[in-house]
């Protein structure tokens, strides 16, 4: 082979080694962006769990003490939000 072509040879291949990096670079950032998003995610699912229990509590502590005291306000707050009081004073916390 000739000088000039080996030339050409190597600067191509250079050239297509130095895209092949800068593709490489790119797709690292976008994984590194998408690992961050999906790590959030997970998180606000974790802390959901325990969010959900203390909520579980809160309502279960406010309808208590509506019928305790006999709270209508702390009742109808309690219904609006489609949570129903058991007369017997235990306490249902079925969300509609």
């Amino acid at each position: 082979m000739s000088d000039k072509t080996l030339y050409w040879a190597s600067v191509t291949l250079g050239a297509l080694a130095l895209l092949l990096l800068v593709a490489n670079v790119c797709l690292i950032s976008g994984n590194r962006s998408m690992q961050d998003q999906l790590s959030l995610r997970q998180t606000t699912i974790n802390n959901s769990v325990t969010l959900n229990q203390l909520n579980q509590g809160l309502v279960q502590a406010l309808a208590q003490a509506a019928v305790n005291d006999d709270d209508k306000e702390a009742r109808d707050l309690l219904a609006s939000q489609g949570i129903t009081i058991k007369p017997k004073g235990e306490t249902k916390t079925d969300k509609k």
